[in-house]
């Protein structure tokens, strides 16, 4: 548990777990739900943000609804660890367009880069348009995902629930 997370009483815990069920419930609905003023609760919500436990608010899209419903993880693996090689795939792969997630990694693979695409044709254009012209790389190992068994969310225990 982080000094962050131990600073949290019950109230700013409740009042986080109902954020993330609905971001865009109302400092009065969020009031009603934990049982203290809409004003208390709007102090809370500011002070929250402020401290940056609160990153910001964004709406949850449903790629597939939106005509992305491929999910892609590619494993790749660049020449060599040095700072320059990095920076450049990093400037690259953050300009690629259907590239939503690049994580640098530790192990075999140097980065986890997740795309999303229409469907198996769109991937193959991808991969020839965008994903081959990122420097450096020596290896991709892509991993096309079959389904979602758990979606994004927090570890257990993090809002002490």
């Amino acid at each position: 548990m982080t000094l962050e997370s131990q600073s949290l009483d019950q109230v700013d815990r409740k009042l986080l777990s109902l954020l993330i069920e609905n971001g865009r419930a109302t400092s009065f609905a969020l009031a009603e739900a934990i049982g203290r003023s809409a004003t208390a609760i709007a102090r809370r919500l500011r002070v929250l943000e402020d401290r940056g436990v609160i990153a910001g608010y964004a709406a949850q899209l449903d790629h597939a609804a939106l005509g992305y419903p491929t999910i892609v993880h590619i494993k790749m693996t660049l020449e060599s660890q040095r700072k320059e090689v990095l920076e450049a795939f990093e400037a690259a792969v953050s300009a690629s367009p259907s590239v939503v997630r690049c994580d640098l990694m530790s192990g075999m693979d140097d980065y986890l880069v997740t795309v999303r695409t229409r469907d198996l044709s769109h991937f193959a254009e991808v991969h020839r348009e965008e994903l081959s012209h990122l420097p450096g790389v020596t290896r991709m190992e892509s991993g096309f995902v079959l389904r979602e068994v758990v979606k994004p969310r927090l570890p257990g225990g993090m809002l002490g629930s």
